[in-house]
């Protein structure tokens, strides 16, 4: 009987670490809530404020779908756009399944390829999105950051993470200054098998579309922004627009931390934590969380249809 190579009992240890963490992070908030109050709460949500918000959440699949087309498109070949919705749907449904984004990510990948980009191509592409993603992230959230502190007079309840995160934002600007300044410094010193990478960065932060794509990025992170603050609606919860601008975006980059499934138990922390900012109790946060976390569990499980589906084996072509 052969013995588990250290790498095969990493790849199990992490997905089943992650499921741990989500489950002990739910458990001990669900202990700290009222149960009765927060079912109440989640029967007066109307058709009309889950319909609108599920729909945000699929006009963001649309769109970062089709910044991924964009970005496929500077790399090498475009996809086009129904087969790249098909295949985000795809990862999303992967995502939302399992413990981990790889197999989602791994989907998108061979799923290009099947399109006819080459396997480099297909992980650039996605590699890309995914940094776009935080980046895009992160600054949506500083800009909350930011409001909270400068609006309402309140730092969010985790030591220095306005600090922290600006710092991420800035010293990832400063390198992408610097990048462009002295790329061939890069290629020298970063080993051969992150040249592509390289070239790939260059080929976006050189290109017309740059701005125009991140500022695409902040719109799709602003439509989780705009989704939840339609609950809070549906809910009758003291938060207005403004508040929401500034307590939602935190809370969405500290659940992208990968340490759990799907950012459950992180987000409802978070939640908790941002919204006492403005007096919502820990009740009535946790179940906007929780209801939030299952619209896009119900956008994630639809994208199993598309898994089920039969696969396209046409070839790409431009929109």
């Amino acid at each position: 009987m052969t013995t588990p190579s250290p790498r095969a009992l990493l790849r199990i240890a992490i997905p089943v670490l992650k499921v741990a963490v989500a489950l002990g992070l739910v458990i001990w908030i669900a202990r700290r809530i009222d149960f009765s109050e927060g079912w109440a709460a989640v029967q007066t949500l109307s058709a009309t404020t889950i319909s609108v918000s599920i729909f945000l959440l699929l006009l963001q699949a649309l769109l970062s779908a089709w910044r991924w087309c964009l970005l496929s498109d500077m790399i090498g070949q475009r996809l086009k756009m129904s087969g790249a919705m098909k295949l985000f749907m795809q990862s999303l449904f992967y995502n939302q399944a399992l413990p981990s984004p790889i197999p989602g990510d791994a989907a998108r990948i061979f799923g290009a390829v099947k399109y006819g980009l080459t396997i480099g191509e297909a992980t650039l592409g996605v590699v890309m999105d995914r940094i776009l993603t935080l980046f895009g992230l992160a600054v949506v959230a500083l800009i909350g950051l930011v409001i909270m502190r400068g609006f309402y007079g309140q730092d969010f309840p985790i030591p220095y993470l306005v600090e922290l995160t600006a710092l991420g934002v800035a010293g990832t600007v400063a390198s992408a200054l610097v990048f462009s300044w002295r790329r061939q410094f890069f290629v020298r010193v970063l080993p051969a098998k992150l040249h592509a990478l390289n070239d790939a960065l260059g080929a976006f932060l050189n290109h017309r579309r740059m701005l125009g794509i991140f500022l695409l990025t902040l719109v799709i992170h602003g439509l989780s922004v705009i989704s939840l603050e339609i609950l809070v609606l549906g809910l009758d919860l003291p938060l207005d627009w403004g508040q929401a601008a500034a307590a939602f975006p935190p809370v969405l980059l500290i659940a992208m931390v990968p340490i759990s499934v799907g950012g459950w138990g992180l987000r409802e922390g978070g939640m908790i934590i941002s919204l006492a900012v403005f007096g919502i109790g820990t009740t009535d946060a946790a179940t906007l969380s929780v209801v939030f976390g299952l619209l896009q569990l119900v956008v994630g499980l639809a994208g199993g249809v598309f898994v089920l589906s039969r696969p396209h084996s046409g070839k790409i072509k431009a929109l």
